[in-house]
């Protein structure tokens, strides 16, 4: 009875893949066609297998529902996301959101730009959350592809960071730079990599880009590769990089906070807060004469959470 089990299931897969492969398909954010073909092959094998193994996780990733208007026109704040339902899936999902992204979109029907991104952006942060490698040739094609509107692909750098491996620090760095029209995307993806490399090259950016709204995503992202909270999250064995890579934030923040104005001071300001380095107040102190009623302002903050935490 097993052998029979598996020789159908081997039938079953090998005419899923000649089918899938006879043209390349369109996914809802890109076609089949951008991956290479090795990564193309590895994954039309693996969907079509779970396709076998668990039907069920194809279904539910077809039948989310946050994105149609019919249902999130009841929510107190009526506007779609499918992020929450998608995550609730768990890592089941990984390969149905995979095959919707790059292989074989559901159909759309009457949805609107906004609800069809609503579903791409959904399943990318979904999918950026369980880290899985499987996932990176997607996203990489997803983030390059000059086809994407601006949403989707910041989901897609977003979730290249959350991968964290040396290849998507690699493209989110070379992308990170003056004149690339996905910089403020790569900048969002670096900061939550929770890498030291990723960490010195927003600080590089932060010190030296002269375009506000870089500024203002560089010292968010420094935030959030820098968090306390995150890098506790991770246990002791994480302490000392962690330690690192806030004071590297909490340096370039400091060094940048009285040079910015407007959104820009108040993202570093804030994100002074959250990295919370031992040496942040040192940092500051060292640039208190160029305006010190707005560093004595942040660092009484600085103070004050910290005997908030330790009540």
């Amino acid at each position: 009875m097993s052998t029979l089990r598996g020789f159908l299931m081997t039938v079953l897969v090998g005419g899923l893949l000649s089918t899938s492969s006879l043209a390349f398909a369109d996914g809802i954010s890109v076609s089949s066609g951008a991956l290479s073909n090795d990564a193309r092959t590895k994954l039309e094998n693996d969907i079509a297998q779970a396709k076998v193994s668990m039907p069920k996780a194809f279904d539910a990733v077809k039948n989310v529902k946050g994105h149609r208007p019919e249902h999130y026109r009841k929510n107190r704040n009526p506007y779609p996301t499918v992020s929450r339902e998608l995550r609730g899936l768990g890592a089941p999902a990984l390969l149905p959101m995979l095959e919707a992204l790059a292989f074989q979109a559901p159909a759309r029907g009457s949805l609107t730009d906004a609800e069809w991104d609503a579903l791409a952006s959904g399943m990318l942060e979904a999918v950026g959350v369980l880290r899985d490698s499987r996932s990176g040739p997607v996203l990489k094609a997803i983030f390059e592809s000059g086809s994407v509107r601006p949403q989707v692909r910041a989901a897609a750098a977003r979730a290249l960071g959350r991968l964290g491996g040396d290849a998507e620090a690699a493209l989110l760095i070379s992308h990170a730079k003056r004149g690339d029209s996905a910089e403020l995307d790569a900048v969002q993806g670096l900061g939550e990599m929770l890498r030291l490399d990723g960490a010195k090259h927003l600080a590089q950016v932060l010190a030296t880009t002269k375009d506000p709204a870089v500024a203002e995503a560089a010292a968010t992202a420094l935030g959030t590769a820098g968090s306390s909270w995150a890098w506790r999250s991770l246990g002791p064995k994480a302490e000392a990089t962690g330690l690192e890579v806030r004071k590297v934030c909490a340096a370039a923040l400091a060094d940048r906070f009285v040079a910015s104005r407007g959104k820009a001071r108040t993202a570093i300001a804030e994100s002074v807060l959250i990295v919370d380095h031992p040496d942040t107040v040192a940092f500051l102190t060292q640039v208190r004469d160029k305006d010190r009623v707005a560093v004595d302002a942040l660092v009484a903050r600085v103070e004050r959470q910290r005997k908030r935490s330790t009540r």
